[in-house]
């Protein structure tokens, strides 16, 4: 707004000198100031710089220190490389070119003397373990689904002999195949010279020791062991008493029964005598202290043992259950002699 100014009014000045013009000191300062942002610029400047040439010499050497770890990577992979190629040319079998475009491949000279002698004698026993299952597993599986005496006679030992005892055993000659479920149940052959034993499984899920034997005209089963032959049926030893000693394979439990003529068990041990079907038990006696008697007793975690035993019965019996023992004919079931019983 414009006031015309009346009589008397003071006229203000037109211009207010303290904020339009510089003082003396403001224009030092404003002169002076360019000045200190040059010299600020400046010292940012040369400490960039500084920090610069630092992070170069620290990069630098990072670098060479990274080459040189690089180079001995190099060379450690070079070596390891050398050394799994000599390994596998040592390992891998050698070539050894044949007629044609067929090649043979042949162990390496080195195999046999990186085997110890305990390793070789290993290999060799589980090579001839292999070869006797191949040819035992087919035998058996004859020998257990044979129902006549003519199909038994080529696979046993000592067929002459085995013959009159098939036709006593099996009366009409009969015989009442049991067939084979499994073979080598126990995945375990126990050896004992010439002789091989091991398990087999039956239909019935019965499980039974198969017995063969290693012959000049090749392995042959025990058809004795596997029937548990004796010398006289164990109903016609005990009907008849006889006072001659008999063979007969069974098993034996030691137990304490002492009476009639064995009444005295200071003089006598007595065993529990079970034949091979579990059918007929009986009591055999062998004076305490003796030789016999020595090899009788099992162990004492061993409940009954297989043996095969002379028996007899003493003169003048009253007892049809009570026998004296007069020998240990075999340790088990088999005698690895082929003339044997």
């Amino acid at each position: 707004m414009l006031k015309i100014p009346l009589a008397g009014d003071r006229t203000p000045p037109l211009v207010r000198p303290g904020r339009m013009a510089l003082t003396e000191e403001s224009s030092q300062q404003a002169t002076a100031a360019p000045h200190r942002k040059r010299s600020h610029t400046q010292k940012s400047l040369h400490s960039r710089k500084l920090l610069w040439d630092t992070w170069s010499k620290y990069t630098s050497s990072f670098k060479r220190s990274d080459n040189r770890q690089m180079f001995w990577m190099m060379i450690g992979g070079v070596i390891l490389w050398i050394v799994i190629v000599l390994g596998v040319r040592v390992i891998m079998p050698s070539e050894v070119p044949v007629a044609g475009n067929e090649v043979a491949f042949v162990p390496s000279p080195r195999a046999p003397e990186a085997l110890s002698p305990e390793l070789a004698l290993a290999a060799e026993a589980m090579r001839k373990d292999e070869r006797f299952l191949a040819e035992a597993e087919p035998m058996a599986r004859k020998f257990l689904e044979a129902k006549r005496i003519e199909d038994l006679l080529p696979l046993v030992r000592n067929p002459g002999m085995a013959e009159a005892r098939m036709r006593r055993h099996y009366p009409g000659g009969i015989i009442e195949a049991p067939g084979m479920a499994a073979f080598n149940t126990q995945s375990n052959l126990a050896r004992l010279g010439s002789i091989v034993a091991l398990m087999v499984r039956t239909l019935k899920q019965d499980e039974a020791s198969l017995v063969y034997e290693e012959t000049a005209q090749g392995i042959k089963i025990d058809w004795e062991c596997w029937v548990g032959w004796s010398e006289m049926p164990w109903e016609v030893f005990v009907a008849e008493k006889p006072t001659v000693a008999q063979v007969f394979r069974l098993m034996l439990c030691p137990i304490e029964y002492y009476n009639m003529a064995f009444a005295n068990d200071i003089k006598w041990q007595s065993y529990q005598l079970l034949s091979p079907d579990g059918k007929q038990v009986i009591y055999g006696y062998a004076e305490r202290g003796s030789a016999l008697n020595a090899k009788l007793c099992p162990p004492p975690d061993v409940p009954k043992i297989p043996l095969m035993l002379s028996l007899k019965f003493p003169e003048n019996a009253t007892s049809a259950n009570q026998v004296l023992i007069e020998n240990c004919v075999a340790d088990g079931w088999v005698l690895e002699s082929s003339g044997g019983l």
